[in-house]
């Protein structure tokens, strides 16, 4: 047993679940793009790691598989893993602002990318 160590409880209103999903961050209304992976994830937040270097304090997160879109803001960084706030959540399917229209050709363009 190790002697000197406590336990820091969890202060997050729900527990996360652990998965493993591709994501997409996007900001500067879809001028910046990067993949990520999706590591934890609540109704509330998730834990991801991004690919390709610093992402802003909020920016858009994809959720491929699920097709749903977070307006994500970073609660913590430890470098390329994040811990993320969810302000909004929404269906790709039913985003209506034609401002966010590029979320959902980010998704509809996955196959044509390279390495995605």
């Amino acid at each position: 047993m190790t002697q000197g160590l406590v336990s820091v409880p969890d202060k997050r209103p729900k527990r996360r679940h652990r998965v493993l999903l591709g994501g997409i961050v996007s900001y500067a209304d879809g001028q910046h793009s990067a993949q990520c992976s999706i590591r934890d994830i609540t109704e509330a937040g998730a834990r991801i790691v991004v690919r390709g270097g610093p992402v802003p304090a909020a920016f858009y997160l994809i959720n491929i598989r699920d097709r749903v879109v977070y307006d994500a803001k970073v609660v913590w960084n430890r470098g390329a893993e994040l811990g993320l706030a969810f302000q909004k959540t929404s269906r790709l399917s039913e985003i209506a602002d034609p401002k966010l229209s590029y979320l959902t050709r980010l998704w509809f363009g996955l196959p044509r990318q390279a390495g995605w």
